[in-house]
């Protein structure tokens, strides 16, 4: 199935296909479609347990919220017949005035969460550095476990990762919390355990002296073959429980099983289509160079 693919030589395809998805995906970024939750933007949450009545999500924006929290507020319904209503900033007496008509208007048990702008701030400025750092972290360790040419290929990799799940998230809209970060991380790992074990098996293959184009992509297609199916089996085995999770999981549940479909599908294209290619066009590009400098010395 996989002997005639030439993973290596089509790259400008792979590119091409990953190129479209990623531009849909930003664009959608850029048209302000990314919907960040409470945990980086700040907010008010209140979630309905155990109601004793039960309205349609429209009936409770329309009737039950007052006009200054029903206006960008985020109604979902919740296992057991309890609600979940995600409000702009309020302050106390706001917060509390909804509180009390969502008690009087659903009954059962209304418990409130919020945060300010402030600290949503911070927490998106923490969990930017926090990928930030995996990354880094990331790039060390290939560094000194293959050498520097694998580590940029495999960063490029994890950034191709990171940019499809965020764009897909803004596609369709789902809220980004601290729960997606989360999913992101999951992801970065993941994705580099697959690229790991083809970047193995590529140093295994390598020639110990002397560089040639044809040859090293040639060696590189025929690595690839050897783990392929490895990785889409797994790929398969992972996919399944994480669909039955975004099927029939709860709220933050399903965002978070969404991330990680999107990503592990994404990191399993980008491992054998994105990086290995990288790897190539960048080990070329470097006998170029030292071909060009050692024609100037």
């Amino acid at each position: 199935m996989f002997e005639k693919v030439d993973f290596v030589g089509k790259w400008k395809v792979w590119f091409a296909l990953s190129g479209v998805l990623l531009v849909i995906g930003m664009a959608a970024v850029a048209a302000g479609r990314l919907n960040f939750g409470i945990d980086f933007q700040g907010g008010a949450k209140f979630t309905v347990s155990k109601p004793s009545k039960h309205l349609s999500v429209g009936q409770i924006r329309s009737d039950v919220l007052p006009a200054y929290a029903a206006k960008g507020a985020v109604v979902q319904p919740l296992g057991g017949g309890g609600y979940e209503i995600r409000t702009p900033v309020l302050n106390q007496q706001q917060t509390q005035e909804v509180q009390n008509k969502l008690n009087n208007a659903l009954g059962g048990e209304v418990s409130v969460t919020s945060v300010s702008p402030t600290f949503g701030g911070q927490v998106r400025n923490q969990a930017l550095q926090a990928v930030g750092a995996a990354l880094l972290i990331i790039v060390i360790f290939i560094s000194f476990r293959f050498e520097f040419s694998f580590a940029i290929a495999a960063m490029l990799a994890l950034v191709h990762d990171i940019l499809m799940t965020v764009g897909f998230y803004a596609i369709v809209g789902r809220e980004v919390s601290l729960v997606t970060v989360v999913a992101i991380l999951t992801i970065l790992g993941y994705s580099l355990y697959d690229t790991i074990i083809i970047f193995d098996r590529i140093r295994e293959n390598s020639p110990t002296v002397g560089y040639n184009r044809r040859r090293f992509d040639q060696m590189v297609n025929n690595s690839i073959r050897q783990v392929v199916r490895r990785s889409i089996y797994t790929s398969v085995s992972t996919v399944i429980p994480v669909t039955a999770l975004l099927i029939f999981g709860q709220s933050t549940l399903s965002d978070f099983a969404f991330a990680l479909l999107v990503g592990i599908i994404s990191g399993t294209y980008s491992s054998i289509f994105i990086a290995s290619p990288i790897l190539s066009l960048y080990k070329a590009w470097r006998a170029g160079k030292l071909r060009t400098a050692t024609r100037s010395a």
